[in-house]
């Protein structure tokens, strides 16, 4: 086999070719790639022309990666049928706060959460449904992640209005 030197000056480690580094010298070079990069990243994010690219990574992503993780059932023809029906229905307006919100700004939410609805049917039951504002449903979420299942079953739509409106 074939070796030769490792690439940082005054390493003499043995490695193989195809490769430059010897591995001390290869975690250092990525960790400090890793640094140098999230903190660019950071500066980044404060321009215009990074958030563009934030929001663009953040649309490939829902596009093609969320699915794969279980969302497909929000792109499902049904389901955007029933969240236009709910959002008319409701006239734009957030079951929270009453107040009237453009069309992109409101999420068909389900009081019970889907994953403790158990046919399909229960899943489109335009009864478990309401409109919150993308920081409603944000903050609905937070709440629900750290409550029991059993618990979560048993919630009105009038405690969840209470808690949401604090």
């Amino acid at each position: 086999m074939r070796l030769h030197r490792c690439a940082e000056i005054g390493c003499r480690e043995l490695i193989k070719l195809g490769f430059d580094y010897c591995d001390k010298h290869y975690r250092l070079r990525i960790n400090d790639y890793h640094n140098r990069k999230s903190e660019a990243d950071k500066l980044s994010s404060k321009t215009l022309r990074g958030q563009h690219d934030i929001a663009e990574r953040n649309r490939e992503y829902n596009s093609s990666v969320r699915d794969e993780l279980g969302h497909e059932f929000y792109n499902t023809k049904q389901w955007k049928r029933i969240s236009e029906y709910i959002k008319q229905r409701d006239m734009y307006t957030s079951s929270v706060d009453g107040r009237v919100y453009g069309k992109g700004d409101l999420i068909v939410d389900h009081l019970i959460p889907r994953r403790l609805l158990n046919t399909m049917a229960e899943q489109y039951d335009v009864s478990n449904l309401w409109l919150l504002t993308k920081a409603q449903h944000n903050h609905k979420t937070a709440i629900e992640n750290k409550m029991s299942d059993n618990k979560l079953k048993h919630l009105s739509r009038d405690w969840w209005i209470k808690i949401l409106k604090d």
